[in-house]
């Protein structure tokens, strides 16, 4: 008989600066949620003219998600939120890259939380319904 697949869920908070992903821990006795990584964006320096400065800034969003996107890649429920669009902006990079197609992404928002909060709101999310 085949073993089903356990399913790896992380939860991603992220905001222009930073991101900070959230995931159970297979193998760790209890497969509780910890705090896996964080990534931050790289910046070049801004010198140069205006429209330089503009493309070297829209090259480092582009970095920082691909970096989020490969951390991301080993789980099958992604759980993303974070202030104003930048949820939004990852989900839809997501979406538009094919090695995430067959992934539930679900979106939520939330201000910048405590570590304790953050674990705390992803555990919740993927809780199994215990009515």
């Amino acid at each position: 008989m085949k073993q089903k697949h356990a399913l790896q869920h992380a939860g991603i908070w992220l905001d222009g600066h930073h991101a900070i992903l959230v995931a159970n821990a297979p193998g760790n006795e209890t497969e509780d949620f910890v705090i896996e990584t964080r990534i931050q964006p790289s910046e070049h320096a801004s010198s140069g003219s205006e429209h330089t400065r503009q493309n070297s800034k829209q090259g480092d969003h582009l970095h920082f998600f691909k970096e989020v996107a490969a951390a991301l890649l080993p789980f099958d429920e992604i759980l993303v939120i974070g202030p104003g669009t930048a949820q939004e902006q990852l989900l839809h990079f997501l979406q538009a890259n094919n090695q995430f197609a067959h992934k539930k992404i679900s979106l939520g928002t939330a201000s910048q939380l405590p570590d304790h909060e953050l674990i705390d709101r992803v555990r919740s999310f993927f809780a199994p319904n215990t009515f």
